[in-house]
């Protein structure tokens, strides 16, 4: 039946079968790949500081920064007859304002909207009306321009512009800002190059043959060797700008690939056929190029939340959970980035259109960095428990700021509403200062609330230790035997931590010991790194018990009733910070039940005793009575 089953599958698939999963390269394959590898670190790293070199010694460059600038305004490429602001002080000496409709230059009459991307730069690429704003726009040389502009009244007006790169050194000026500082404002994600260099030398050569971690590798050199400021270089040495976008374009596709294929390079019919389709991303351009690279973000988001589930590893889950973020994080970065570079159009001032441009700048960084980030916690596979830790602040930081943000806009505009509705003034800074006091008063409650709900959220297990082990030993105190509480205490301290072993020292014995024996213990109390255990709660060193956590039941200087000793995490790596110090907070509770438990168990012995010998001494006195022999009481212990 199986064989028939078998025999109609390949049937079925036309007689093809896919691997279960890509296999790791062969030596031919391994050589090949790294000739190619190397070519691109090589441009990579030469790319991008050639480029600086360029865009700092290249005096014609800083109006590239604002289309228009070069006349003495801005304009959007949407509509390039629409004056947005003027650009430092000689236009505005010319007459012109925001909100002028350019309607003639030189004379030539030109259509009632003109945008200049580059799709229709080239089809009106003989347009005489082109012609002319492309040297108003793009031009070399410094010239007057004669140019027709109508204001918002309808009135039409002649003037006369000097095109030239000293009306955006002019504005830069005006803001205190040094026109060499310019040609850098579009160049802040260069700030992520040195690390994302190191990323990419440790994804390639740290497991070599590895496809998912080499494709990752290498999309993340063709994405530094195509864009900016590398382009430039590119350009100058006569590359071919179909061949740079083609570059961007398969860094791109690789990046995706490699996503779809984490962590284990598992193939399937359905993840095939998506990674099939990927190559199209190269034959579009825009809006479509954007929607249809988020689109497979998002299939690959679902296909690692679906690998999540279905995964029963904790080490791959952990490896899934920092993909995850790094995935997550680079799609809202990478939104924010395109909405600041498409919302930089719509400004009203040189100063705010920088803002934005840095912003976009700075979110295009963090983006990729927060992606690399991710991926190679996953794939190196250290650290991979403080995933929901990371995931847990990002989350904070996130809904705090969003939550001030919306106090504040919606105090202050309500606030502006009133006084207008009543007063028919909305100028009064008062709202303002209101709102502002108000959400500063409001942090900190905001802050508790996000925090324990982020914590319940993303670190279920840490948020157990902390809550729950205090009320366990509370309750397991009254009637627990003590090695029964220090085998539910280190088991919650186990899974609260994830760590691979435990014990507990009580009164200078070791009383339990968890997935180790009870002789190791004693063995490594002899050791080197044991010598300070009793003042050093971390000894990042100490590979068996890096934790020794005292045990005090009261905060008045009291000796230590004993210790806990925890192990390091899977991966080997430490209990972050946090986790040490819920330890730290939970560890006078258990001190106070171990207390509380060899008092008990020392009166209840006490107890038995006295009722044992109560006992004997009633047998003697019947045994009296009988005739019998007597039998002599044993005096009780005392505790």
């Amino acid at each position: 039946m199986q064989l028939a089953l078998a025999s109609a599958a390949r049937r079925q698939t036309g007689g093809f079968r896919l691997p279960p999963a890509v296999p790791p390269f062969n030596t031919l394959t391994y050589w090949l790949f790294t000739s190619l590898w190397m070519v691109a670190f090589a441009l990579a790293l030469t790319g991008p500081l050639a480029g600086f070199y360029l865009r700092y010694t290249e005096p014609a460059n800083n109006s590239q920064l604002l289309l228009g600038s070069r006349a003495g305004f801005a304009v959007s490429p949407r509509d390039a007859t629409m004056v947005r602001f003027t650009v430092g002080p000689q236009a505005e000496t010319a007459g012109i304002v925001a909100g002028d409709h350019i309607v003639a230059i030189y004379g030539l009459a030109l259509p009632a909207k003109m945008p200049v991307d580059e799709q229709t730069l080239a089809i009106h690429a003989n347009d005489p009306a082109y012609i002319a704003l492309g040297n108003l726009l793009y031009g070399t040389d410094s010239a007057d321009v004669p140019i027709s502009v109508r204001d918002p009244d309808g009135r039409v007006r002649d003037v006369t512009v000097t095109t030239g790169e000293h009306h955006i050194d002019a504005g830069a000026r005006a803001l205190g800002i040094a026109p060499k500082w310019l040609s850098f404002i579009d160049l802040l994600h260069v700030l992520a190059y040195p690390f994302l260099l190191w990323a990419a030398w440790l994804l390639h050569h740290r497991n070599a043959r590895d496809a998912v971690s080499s494709i990752l590798s290498l999309a993340v050199l063709l994405s530094m060797a195509a864009e900016q400021p590398s382009s430039i270089f590119l350009q100058h040495v006569g590359v071919p700008r179909w061949l740079n976008v083609t570059i961007y374009d398969l860094g791109n596709v690789l990046l995706l690939t490699g996503i779809l294929l984490f962590p284990h390079g598992n193939l399937s019919w359905r993840r095939a056929g998506v990674i099939a389709l990927l190559p199209i991303l190269m034959f579009l351009r825009g809006t479509l190029y954007q929607t249809f690279f988020v689109c497979c973000m998002i299939i690959a988001v679902l296909s690692l939340l679906r690998c999540l589930r279905l995964t029963d590893s904790s080490e791959q889950r952990q490896q899934v959970r920092w993909a995850l973020f790094g995935i997550t994080s680079y799609a809202v970065l990478r939104s924010l980035s395109i909405v600041a570079d498409t919302f930089k159009w719509t400004t009203d001032s040189f100063g705010h259109q920088l803002l934005v441009e840095m912003s976009a700048g700075i979110s295009l960084a963090l983006a990729v960095l927060v992606l690399q980030f991710g991926l190679l916690i996953a794939l190196i596979r250290f650290r991979l428990y403080d995933a929901e830790f990371v995931i847990s602040r990002s989350a904070n930081i996130a809904l705090i700021t969003v939550t001030v943000a919306a106090v504040f806009a919606g105090t202050a505009d309500g606030l502006k509403q009133i006084i207008y509705n009543y007063y028919g003034n909305s100028n009064s800074e008062g709202p303002v200062i209101f709102a502002a006091a108000l959400s500063t008063v409001l942090i900190n409650p905001i802050q508790e609330r996000v925090q324990r709900w982020s914590e319940k959220r993303f670190q279920r297990n840490l948020f157990l230790l902390r809550d729950d082990l205090p009320e366990v030993a509370r309750d397991m105190r009254e009637t627990a035997s003590l090695g029964d509480m220090l085998d539910e205490i280190l088991a919650r301290v186990d899974r609260g931590v994830r760590a691979v072993r435990s014990a507990a020292i009580v009164n200078g014995c070791v009383l339990r010991a968890r997935s180790i024996a009870v002789d190791e213990v004693e063995s490594w109390r002899v050791s080197k790194f044991a010598q300070d255990y009793k003042s050093d709660m971390c000894e990042p060193h100490d590979k068996q018990f890096p934790i020794r956590v005292p045990l005090i039941p009261s905060s008045d200087n009291e000796e230590p009733i004993g210790y806990l000793l925890v192990g390091p995490r899977p991966d080997g790596s430490l209990p972050s910070r946090d986790e040490q110090k819920a330890l730290k907070e939970v560890s006078e509770a258990i001190a106070r039940a171990i207390r509380t438990v060899i008092k008990r168990e020392a009166r209840e012995l006490q107890v038995a005793e006295l009722i044992a010998d109560n006992a004997r001494r009633i047998e003697a006195l019947e045994a009296l009575l009988a005739g019998g022999p007597a039998v002599a009481p044993r005096r009780p212990r005392t505790a």
